[in-house]
């Protein structure tokens, strides 16, 4: 696996120039970057309150799973990435990210992403539109983790696995 997730680095190496040049050359790319990052993770945790509390005020049991799916994903990727302690991009090869960001380590599985799916998951499991929208900004803020440079490819894809096997498991196969 080790082998695997190198070459898998080494190639991200390869076409990461390109990519930082390309949002690095302009100021209104750096800019929408930006917004998007703020933005997105506002939106997306927002959406995880408002989910709630609509729960919460209609007193419906699914707060509980709604709660209880999302704080064991986090807990399980935040456990295995400190396990993991995988280097950073921008620690293993000499690249900056598009975004400056200093964290050390724990890049797979990304958390970012995981929290994102599982809030996705979450609202399609209560309100499939709210649902829908948000796992297509839960994708977008996946994409948007290699392209700034703080995770490689197979850290979000792992982490968006850790996100919807359980939440599988917990909003649909779990009475």
């Amino acid at each position: 696996m080790n082998n695997f997730y190198n070459k898998h680095c080494e190639k991200y190496f390869e076409k990461y120039p390109a990519v930082y040049e390309y949002f690095t050359s302009s100021d209104s790319r750096i800019n929408a970057l930006k917004i998007f990052k703020t933005a997105s993770t506002v939106i997306m945790y927002a959406a995880y309150i408002i989910l709630l509390v609509c729960l919460a005020v209609s007193h419906d049991m699914r707060i509980i799973t709604a709660i209880a799916v999302p704080a064991f994903v986090f807990f399980l990727v935040t456990a295995v990435r400190k396990g993991i302690n995988a280097p950073r991009p921008y620690e293993k090869y000499p690249i900056k990210p598009v975004l400056p960001k200093a964290t050390k380590g724990k890049s797979c599985p990304s958390r970012h992403t995981a929290c994102a799916v599982v809030i996705a998951l979450a609202c399609l499991y209560v309100n499939t539109p709210a649902g829908i929208f948000l796992v297509i900004l839960a994708a977008l803020i996946a994409i948007s983790r290699p392209l700034m440079g703080v995770h490689f490819p197979l850290d979000v894809i792992f982490g968006a696995l850790l996100a919807v096997i359980p939440s599988i498991v917990g909003f649909y196969l779990i009475p």
